[in-house]
């Protein structure tokens, strides 16, 4: 009898421990999308400042509305880059638990997603304005 209820602790315990590998693992797949699109959004966010910075030049020529709207544009999809890295917190995710990690770093996906698709289509039009 001792050895069955041994044996039932046993199954027990690797059924939970491999709960928590499992967790563990999509916690960590989640975050390394999160970091890599962060990671492909930076770039980008230098190509920003660098298109301001040569259509500052041309805000008071003939286009001067439409090149204002597109700087503002830039300026837009770069301080949402920057409101997203001051709230983001990889640290906090240690004092949650499994759902509100999951929960957590959807939304922080979710938000890059958006940033993405604003970042590429204001970085498109400001390059063919500039061609």
């Amino acid at each position: 009898m001792k050895s069955k209820t041994i044996f039932h602790l046993f199954v027990v315990i690797i059924a939970l421990a491999s709960c928590s590998q499992t967790e563990d693992t999509a916690v960590k797949e989640l975050n390394d999308s999160v970091m890599t699109l962060h990671d492909e959004l930076m770039p980008k966010t230098e190509q920003i400042i660098q298109l301001k910075t040569s259509l500052d030049s041309l805000s008071k020529g003939p286009d001067s509305v439409h090149v204002k709207k597109l700087i503002q544009s830039l300026d837009k999809a770069d301080s949402e880059m920057m409101n997203w890295m001051h709230q983001f917190s990889i640290d906090s995710l240690s004092t949650m638990d499994f759902k509100a990690k999951l929960s957590y770093l959807h939304e922080q996906l979710n938000k890059l997603k958006t940033i993405e698709t604003l970042t590429d289509s204001t970085l498109h039009a400001a390059n063919q304005y500039k061609k």
